[in-house]
């Protein structure tokens, strides 16, 4: 089992509602709290974590994660949450932490 040596990075971003605040449509990105539940729940299976807000990271999140980069210049920002575990993506839009933590649990062999 890799656990101890493994790295989740999660690349999220901002949430935003592009049809305005108060309509009906669907938001875009993660609240803090969602990001904060996805990274508890990741942890738990005793990897480290890392997230990378991709508005905030901009240039060198496309030089160091081309994969993350890659997936966001054809989809958007809609995609997020990417998740990579060490250099795979294996999963993104996850729709909840327990989704997360299954799909890494399964990835690492738990």
């Amino acid at each position: 089992m890799k656990t101890r040596s493994s790295i989740v990075r999660i690349f999220t971003a901002p949430l935003q509602f592009p049809c305005g605040p108060g309509t009906t449509c669907c938001s875009i990105g993660q609240s803090e709290e969602t990001v904060n539940a996805l990274v508890a729940a990741v942890e738990d299976l005793g990897v480290s974590v890392k997230v990378h807000n991709i508005e905030g990271d901009g240039d060198d999140l496309i030089r160091r994660f081309p994969s993350a980069s890659d997936l966001l210049r054809e989809f958007g920002p809609g995609i997020t949450p990417i998740l990579i575990l060490n250099d795979d993506v294996v999963a993104m839009g996850v729709s909840t932490p327990e989704d997360a933590r299954t799909v890494i649990r399964e990835k690492l062999g738990q």
